[in-house]
């Protein structure tokens, strides 16, 4: 069996990620001692003006740190306790006016919710004369305002999978307790550890090629731009590429600037493009959505693929990047990140190939602040480790129940539908 092995490096921002920590966040929440009781809400998201479906908005109960995001298809689930049935449910998202709506309003039923656009006319002129620099060190100067100044435990659903062509090779899902320094640490002051977890590897046997991530979970704190700037928001780095103020936007009720980037003509080596969103009021990132430019794009395969076979050749075909943020009270906290790689492999003297399409997301679902505890090292993830092989430690039958096989088809949020009550049931033991 040939042995292949996808890492996160990515680009010199990669190499950094493996080199410290990373960290990610789980679903479960504290456990009180108190039996908890939930409803659960069940919805799609849509663009009022044309139906499309509006993906990533966040989801959230006002006032409090429960939330999720839309997925791909505009479709979300929450569950809140069931003492919140009056209060009110919140729905943002880039170029959107916030959407409120009181818990009993909804049915327990598919709720179709939709979004209207709120885009902000800016006369050229005044576009013209802002200056992204400006704006971007400015937004760097006040990241220790605007994020947590103290460390917090996150709670996340993460998943990653591996598809050849059509076909899922690989899938794991688990539930994972992150400790979560502060915005004045680097990320190796955070920590991840799995709570549970599972796999299902080789949903359809691969061939000829056994491929890995290197990383796993721990990527989401590597995408966290704002602790973690590497080749886009680190300072001396913001020369290597070519800003515009694209525009103003709404989100949550106030005006988002987005400038968009890509990296310069002169640079030889690869960089990104993309798309940095502030908060105008405030200038804190509240969103970053990028790939890598296509100007060096040939050139960055060797940085992301750290092992593989002679007689084997790869050519990154496409990525994609986005993390986004939410405020809570005065301040912004991670709230989704996802990530996807897909590559082009043949082997020498052959005439067909393979595509392999890498993703890996995790929806943060709650932040606390209470009984804050750093894990051990010793039982943290580690950048080495490939998640595929360490979340077999931390399988349990009696947690997962019947649903022993992995369906990659359905959403992060479908995955979380089906075991958040086994977490609360879980929890409360």
């Amino acid at each position: 069996m040939k042995t292949k092995i996808i890492s996160f490096r990515g680009l010199s921002f990669f190499v950094m990620v493996l080199l410290f920590t990373f960290s990610t966040f789980p679903l479960w929440a504290q456990n009180t001692g108190a039996e908890l009781k939930f409803k659960s809400i069940y919805g799609e998201v849509y663009n009022k003006q044309d139906n499309h479906p509006v993906v990533f908005a966040s989801v959230f109960l006002k006032g409090t740190n429960i939330g999720t995001v839309t997925n791909l298809e505009g479709k979300f689930l929450i569950k809140v306790p069931a003492s919140s049935i009056n209060d009110t449910l919140g729905i943002s998202s880039l170029g959107y006016k916030t959407l409120y709506v009181k818990l009993d309003q909804l049915t327990s039923k598919l709720n179709r919710l939709k979004l209207e656009p709120a885009i902000v006319p800016l006369d050229e002129v005044v576009v013209r004369h802002m200056d992204p620099r400006a704006l971007i060190n400015a937004a760097l100067w006040n990241i220790s305002k605007n994020y947590s100044d103290v460390p917090v435990m996150m709670s996340a659903f993460y998943r990653e999978s591996i598809k050849k062509n059509r076909n899922y090779v690989s899938v794991g899902e688990a539930v994972l307790n992150v400790y979560k320094s502060s915005y004045s640490h680097f990320i190796d002051n955070d920590r991840v550890s799995i709570y549970k977890g599972r796999k299902s590897q080789a949903v359809r046997h691969m061939d000829t090629l056994l491929v890995k991530f290197l990383g796993g979970p721990l990527v989401v704190s590597f995408l966290d731009l704002v602790k973690n700037p590497g080749d886009i928001l680190s300072r001396e780095m913001l020369d290597c590429y070519n800003f515009h103020v694209a525009g103003v936007l709404m989100m949550d009720g106030h005006e988002t600037y987005e400038i968009q980037f890509d990296q310069a003509d002169t640079v030889s080596y690869p960089l990104y493009k993309g798309s940095i969103f502030l908060d105008a009021k405030t200038l804190a990132f509240t969103a970053i959505k990028f790939e890598i430019s296509p100007k060096q794009m040939q050139r960055a395969t060797a940085y992301l693929v750290r092992k593989k076979p002679a007689g084997l050749k790869a050519e990154l075909i496409g990525t994609h990047y986005f993390v986004k943020y939410r405020k809570i009270g005065d301040k912004w906290f991670l709230n989704y990140v996802r990530m996807e790689n897909e590559f082009r492999f043949k082997w020498e003297k052959r005439l067909f190939h393979s595509n392999y399409t890498f993703l890996s997301e995790a929806a943060i679902t709650s932040i606390s602040h209470k009984n804050v505890e750093k894990q051990r090292l010793k039982f943290s993830l580690k950048s080495t480790e490939a998640f595929s092989d360490k979340v077999s430690d931390f399988q349990d039958p009696e947690f997962w129940g019947a649903s022993n096989i992995i369906e990659p088809e359905s959403s992060i949020q479908s995955a979380i539908k089906k075991i958040s009550r086994k977490l609360d049931r879980w929890n409360n033991n």
